[in-house]
């Protein structure tokens, strides 16, 4: 585990991540993803009372929204981290969205993505110190911390 700021981050060959979307990324064979929000993201949305993903079935666009969250502090989307259909959702964060907020790398994931332009997308992807150096740079940016309740604009 790889620790910024006072959030975490999985320091693994099988995560990767979308800064800009601070989604984490694993993939399920060769086109399939499972994916859910950062621990920086969980934490700068604040105690999530709901969260709304899209149906399954739906052709996502990276970029745009995969779901809708939800806190005391933040209401807004989360963003696909990749093209696709959506095929499966977390039923366990429809019922107790904080779950995302107790365990975002776990329990806590969000959706599964069937890509459909990973060639071009994965790439876009980041792992290991290249991840972790963006992310700095954008919680540097943002003023965002896991140790205090700063930034609380995701």
């Amino acid at each position: 585990m790889f620790e910024l700021e006072g959030c975490n981050f999985p320091d693994d060959k099988e995560t990767f991540y979308d800064v800009d979307s601070m989604m984490w990324v694993k993939f399920e064979g060769e086109d399939t993803i499972v994916t859910g929000l950062t621990d920086v993201g969980q934490f700068v949305a604040g105690s999530l009372l709901y969260v709304r993903p899209r149906k399954v079935g739906f052709e996502l666009e990276k970029g745009k929204r995969v779901a809708i969250i939800e806190s005391g502090k933040y209401v807004g989307p989360i963003k696909a981290p990749v093209s696709g259909e959506l095929v499966e959702v977390n039923e366990k964060i429809l019922s107790r969205a904080q779950t995302v907020n107790e365990d975002p790398y776990g329990q806590g994931w969000i959706c599964k993505i069937k890509a459909s332009n990973l060639d071009a997308e994965r790439g876009e992807l980041l792992q290991g110190e290249a991840a972790f150096a963006k992310i700095k740079e954008r919680m540097e940016r943002e003023g965002w911390d896991c140790l205090s309740n700063k930034g609380a604009q995701a």
